[in-house]
């Protein structure tokens, strides 16, 4: 009789290129190193995550969302890393915990030269991989275009997306297989406070614009809603990413011919009350985090050593706070690199001072460090890539190290 494993296994395999299941035999422990490339879809606040706090420029843009400096006896404060840079408190069990183990760098003013600030049409560039000046073509996806020149060279593995469907990351002309490990994204209503002012202003001479009010900003609301579940794509929220990375460890742990695996987290573009220390964007980061380290921890010491995971985002925010205490579509953003043998405790990539004058368009972290130049380099490390192959992933990119591997 078949156990739970065996049929996972089974399943698995099976589900990948149309191959027979003998073609699909588990190698060996001489195993190719496991990727996982995590898409933070909406556009996440790099600038509350990693936190210039050393810049004053950075107090004046966001009076009511900075972190407050760096302040043992505040556990609201931001935890200082050095250099005028400290990380959100949210992540302080988590991201940075594995900072100061040396098995995390941070790439800010990172990201792609698309300037659309369209949550789809980043995302698409992202995954794709190609140079953003050109017309996109859709054929195929940065990971499967690795996955295939890995096996290309003799690598017995696979992709898997861990995703409702297939997204351009994995794109191509033979199939990857996808598992959906992640619950739907749930609409989310606050009636307390709406309650409230109805009661306030009842019988009042202001009660009918209120009123009128009320239902302005409920039909906003609705219509940003919609624009955060849509920009997801499906993605499930941070929320419940605990369980979710644990069963995703766990099926890389077991399956390692499945050694590139690809996850999308919703729920970032956070146009009203994003909040500071608390709120929702502190919620998505303490259980991102969270989740990540589980996935760590279920790989184990011996996998972890062997895995490296990189977090992106279609593009940043506005590094001005808007009138909704939120903040809107912006340009660079902070890629995380995490890993058990990389090398890590630092800040990776061409580095500015943060002035209102070294804005890009006056609103914006610039770009400075071009997203797939950093995956470029991890993945050269990872798997040996020469010139060629790289430039086979990424077209056209420059090869440049980020002394992270």
């Amino acid at each position: 009789m078949m156990n739970r494993r065996q049929f996972i296994n089974k399943t698995l395999a099976m589900a990948g290129l149309g191959l027979s299941w003998n073609a699909w035999a588990i190698p060996n422990s001489s195993l190719s190193p496991r990727l996982l490339v995590v898409m933070l879809r909406g556009g996440y606040d790099g600038a509350s995550l990693l936190v210039p706090h050393g810049y004053p420029f950075y107090y004046d843009a966001r009076p009511n969302i900075a972190l407050a400096q760096p302040n043992l006896a505040n556990p609201d404060a931001t935890l200082d890393i050095g250099h005028g840079y400290g990380l959100h408190p949210a992540v302080a069990s988590s991201l940075h915990t594995m900072f100061q183990a040396q098995q995390a760098v941070l790439v800010p003013f990172s990201g792609s030269q698309d300037l659309s600030r369209s949550h789809f049409q980043s995302q698409d560039v992202m995954e794709l991989g190609q140079n953003s000046s050109h017309a996109l073509d859709y054929s195929n996806g940065f990971l499967y275009r690795l996955v295939a020149l890995l096996r290309k060279g003799g690598r017995n593995l696979n992709g898997m997306s861990f995703t409702s469907n297939i997204t351009p990351i994995f794109k191509g002309v033979v199939e990857i297989p996808n598992i959906n490990l992640q619950g739907q994204v749930n609409a989310m209503a606050d009636t307390r406070q709406i309650s409230m002012l109805e009661a306030l202003y009842q019988g009042q001479a202001l009660q009918m614009y209120v009123e009128k009010g009320i239902q302005t900003r409920q039909q906003v609301s609705a219509l940003l809603d919609k624009e955060m579940k849509d920009s997801s794509k499906g993605a499930a929220k941070a929320n419940g990413f605990d369980k979710v990375a644990r069963k995703i460890a766990t099926l890389m742990r077991d399956n390692p011919a499945y050694a590139v695996g690809f996850i999308d987290v919703g729920g970032w573009d956070t146009h009203i009350n994003q909040g500071a220390a608390n709120g929702v964007l502190a919620s998505n980061l303490a259980n991102l985090g969270r989740g990540l380290t589980s996935y760590a921890d279920e790989l184990g010491t011996d996998a972890w050593r062997n895995t490296t995971v990189v977090v992106m985002s279609e593009f940043g925010r506005t590094f001005y706070e808007n009138g909704n205490r939120g903040t809107d579509h912006g340009h660079g953003n902070t890629m995380w690199v995490l890993g058990g043998s990389i090398s890590g405790g630092k800040l990776a990539g061409e580095l500015m001072d943060i002035t209102e004058a070294n804005l890009f368009q006056k609103r914006d972290l610039p770009v400075l460090n071009d997203y797939r130049a950093v995956l470029g380099h991890v993945l050269s490390r990872m798997y040996g890539l020469n010139k060629n192959q790289l430039n086979y992933v990424f077209p056209g990119v420059l090869n440049k190290d980020f002394s992270i591997c």
